[in-house]
């Protein structure tokens, strides 16, 4: 009887050396799922009220604007950098936004609707940084804003020593025209979408990508509703009868195949601008080819996110929680 419950003690004390170990291992998650907690309790009590886009105010407190990240033909691209408020081991993950505007409005400032979100992950040692890309104005350019973007992924490589980012855990949200770009830039390989010379031997690979109402087939859309820039860039295209080609060849819908980033698709089905079945159809192909993916299907939001409801919101909020911390590598 005394041996066994010696070797039931030996057990036990086994168990609680490796449970100890094991919590010790993943305290950074556990402090992050917290720091999540707080966060969610925050969003429970004042949902995010939403009108349009339009109304949105902005996240603040960046560490550092408008840096040059390429220069093509005289032609400069910023970002902004939100760093992170403590060290972590292994360097600082990075989200990169990159915003919509139907190709041709909008700039880099990050919605204060998802900053609460952003704010905790930087609390626990993530970087957020923000894009832009060349907008269009009378010409069809859906090339050079994919390379746009795949070189923000490209300088974060190259920068990752002198700002402390952790390059295997880069994760990209977009919004929209800017969700389309996204998918392009994160569904692409690293030799295509070339752009500026100096970042060109970088890689562009990324962990996850979060799609907000993005187009994936453009045969799909009604341009005209973008906008009068992006009609007339579309129309160029169009004279010189290569519509159709351009359409194909830029929508991310023809590049899935094995080993895509996991991706998060949030899209609506009351959406009149961009079609629900974009979302549906990715979702699809993803499963199909056997990548990891998650959909949040929406019910009342419209593509300005006017509309959604306080419970849709929340929903919003939580499922990016979620996502990026399953990505997580505390």
């Amino acid at each position: 009887m005394k041996k066994i419950l010696k070797w039931i003690g030996i057990v036990l004390l086994i168990i609680i050396l490796l449970l100890g170990g094991y919590i010790y291992s993943i305290r950074g998650r556990l402090s992050l799922y917290k720091s999540i907690g707080e966060k969610y309790m925050e969003i429970a009590k004042n949902p995010p009220v939403i009108n349009s886009i339009e109304e949105l105010s902005t996240m603040e407190s960046m560490d550092y604007k408008d840096v040059e990240y390429n220069n093509i033909n005289g032609i400069v691209q910023t970002l902004d950098i939100y760093g992170p408020k403590k060290d972590i081991k292994g360097g600082s993950p990075v989200i990169l936004y990159v915003h919509g505007g139907s190709w041709a409005y909008g700039d880099k400032s990050i919605p204060d609707v998802i900053s609460p979100v952003l704010d905790s992950f930087r609390d626990e040692g993530f970087t957020i940084i923000s894009t832009s890309y060349e907008l269009m104005s009378g010409e069809e350019i859906f090339g050079k804003q994919i390379s746009d973007v795949k070189d923000t992924i490209r300088w974060i490589h190259k920068n990752k020593e002198n700002y402390g980012f952790n390059t295997k855990e880069i994760g990209v949200i977009g919004t929209s025209s800017g969700a389309h770009l996204a998918l392009m830039a994160t569904y692409t390989d690293d030799g295509e979408f070339k752009g500026d010379e100096d970042l060109a031997g970088f890689s562009s690979k990324v962990k996850y990508v979060v799609d907000f109402f993005g187009p994936t087939d453009l045969n799909t859309l009604d341009l005209s509703a973008g906008g009068g820039d992006i009609n007339e860039a579309i129309k160029s295209a169009e004279e010189e009868n290569k519509k159709e080609e351009v359409l194909n060849t830029y929508s991310p819908i023809n590049y899935v195949g094995k080993n895509m980033p996991k991706t998060l698709i949030i899209h609506s089905k009351a959406d009149k601008i961009v079609s629900y079945n974009n979302s549906v159809i990715l979702y699809d192909k993803l499963q199909n080819t056997g990548n990891k993916v998650d959909m949040l299907t929406l019910e009342t939001s419209n593509h300005d996110l006017s509309g959604v409801k306080d419970e849709e919101g929340l929903e919003i909020a939580m499922k990016m929680l979620k996502f990026i911390v399953r990505n997580s590598p505390l």
